[in-house]
């Protein structure tokens, strides 16, 4: 007997484990996305698009070795070869939620990430989730649900789509989420 697997939706997630005095610093990633909010830095000037909440975050030595990290642990562990491509970061206060969307563009596909990252950098305790919309084959449009956690990411390919649940608490949550490409 055989078996080929055609089509499989993997969510990979880890918290991220520094060595030692080389932890990733997320005060400096929150104080980078919400500088970009202060600053109107939008990925998107349109109202009418998903972007407009995605905030830029400027390169630093933090979020290249929050990358860094994923992608070396990737190659390790799961011989998976990735690069970043663009990152954003978000801002929920108390009951928003994101958009449901994937972070692919069905019009340039040649051009689209091959996977995206959600890494959670400030996130007040049980108070928000990552939802993803899945099918698995006889039911459509199953929902499945985890945890966003401080200092924890999770990586599922870019088609997939998602959104954060409503902030439950009175805390502000950020996020980064990082794009990838297959090498």
């Amino acid at each position: 007997m055989h078996k080929k697997v055609l089509t499989e939706i993997a969510l990979i997630y880890d918290e991220i484990k520094m060595p030692k005095g080389f932890e990733i610093d997320n005060s400096k990633l929150k104080a980078d996305i919400l500088s970009s909010c202060n600053l109107n830095k939008s990925l998107s000037n349109n109202p009418y698009d998903y972007k407009i909440l995605d905030y830029e975050v400027p390169f630093s030595r933090t979020w290249d070795m929050l990358n860094k990290y994923v992608c070396d642990h990737l190659k390790i562990r799961h011989n998976l070869f990735l690069v970043p491509h663009t990152s954003f970061g978000n801002i929920f206060y108390e009951n928003e939620q994101s958009f449901f969307r994937n972070l692919v563009n069905p019009m340039d596909l040649q051009n689209a990430p091959d996977f995206t990252m959600v890494y959670g950098v400030d996130i007040f305790k049980d108070s928000a989730n990552i939802v993803f919309q899945y099918d698995d084959n006889r039911e459509k449009n199953n929902l499945f649900t985890m945890p966003l956690i401080t200092g924890h990411f999770i990586l599922f390919p870019s088609t997939q789509k998602f959104f954060i649940s409503k902030n439950i608490s009175k805390q502000i949550n950020t996020v980064l989420t990082t794009t990838f490409l297959k090498k």
